[in-house]
């Protein structure tokens, strides 16, 4: 039974945890403790004071941080310190804190953010852990199909353009004008000139669904413009060079963001079974 307990991560995380309270309390100076005039700024009161602030509990990165900090950055971090422990400290003595729900929302955000702290030093990816993980979120990383184009603008009724636009198509072909020398031709557009890897939703963002329908009818073709086809502005002439369809990458693409958000999803997890074992440390009782 002791050994099953040894072994239980639950049982290492409420641990950890507890030695981080102990040593939180440590923090505050016995100076500061016996003078409540008096704020003393040492080494691990900034330390404190930087990870509360970045949300995140790394003790090597601030340490790392606070050694290489330029003195007017670190000047700041003792102003802003020094700042809020005074406010606090005479908020306390007008008894601003009692009853507070605003210290009361704070002094819990400290403790998830011990447990987060904790959390993410006792996670590890074991083997075939993120394989599984992608298997199970694969449409976490899908990706939109995607257009690469440019386009030659004519602006007005499509009906009174139409000669104007045939004409300018067999320019640009027999010319064999080129994906990026298109400037020099048609009307200037609101938006812009080249589309390079972008979504259908973003292309109707520009143009409208009636442009991204007929694009979509389009074949790749880095050698000739096609069109005219409408858009709610008027009318485009089209060099589409190349069309990716929607398609869910290979776990070798992505592995590095894989990874990320499984441990990501494992710290959150870890995080709220500990917390979990606080709440359940009380016995609720209900009067509604």
């Amino acid at each position: 039974m002791i050994s099953k307990l040894i072994r239980d991560p639950l049982v290492h995380f409420s641990l950890i945890g507890a030695a981080l309270f102990a040593a939180y309390d440590q923090f505050k100076s016995p100076d500061a403790a016996l003078d409540q005039h008096t704020i003393v700024v040492d080494r691990n009161a900034l330390l404190t004071f930087m990870q509360y602030r970045s949300t995140k509990f790394q003790p090597e990165q601030a340490n790392q941080r606070l050694d290489t900090m330029p003195a007017i950055e670190r000047d700041k971090l003792i102003h802003d310190y020094v700042r809020e422990e005074a406010l606090y400290r005479k908020a306390q003595a007008l008894g601003m804190t009692e009853n507070d729900y605003i210290i009361r929302r704070r002094s819990v955000q400290k403790l998830e953010f011990i447990a987060q702290g904790v959390a993410e030093q006792v996670v590890s990816v074991e083997p075939g852990a993120v394989e599984s993980y992608f298997d199970s979120h694969r449409q976490d990383y899908y990706e939109e199909p995607s257009y690469t184009f440019t386009h030659v603008f004519i602006k007005g009724d499509p009906a009174d353009n139409a000669g104007r636009a045939s004409s300018l198509l067999k320019q640009l072909n027999d010319q064999a004008v080129g994906f990026s020398s298109a400037t020099g031709f048609g009307d200037r557009f609101l938006y812009n000139r080249n589309y390079v890897e972008r979504t259908p939703d973003f292309i109707a963002s520009h143009f409208g669904e009636e442009f991204r329908a007929q694009l979509a009818q389009l074949s790749p073709d880095n050698e000739h413009w096609q069109g005219p086809i409408a858009s709610s502005h008027g009318q485009h002439l089209v060099m589409l060079s190349e069309y990716r369809s929607g398609r869910v990458p290979k776990l070798a693409e992505v592995r590095s963001r894989v990874e990320q958000d499984f441990r990501r999803a494992q710290e959150q997890q870890k995080q709220e079974l500990a917390i979990q074992q606080i709440v359940e440390q009380y016995d609720v009782e209900y009067r509604l």
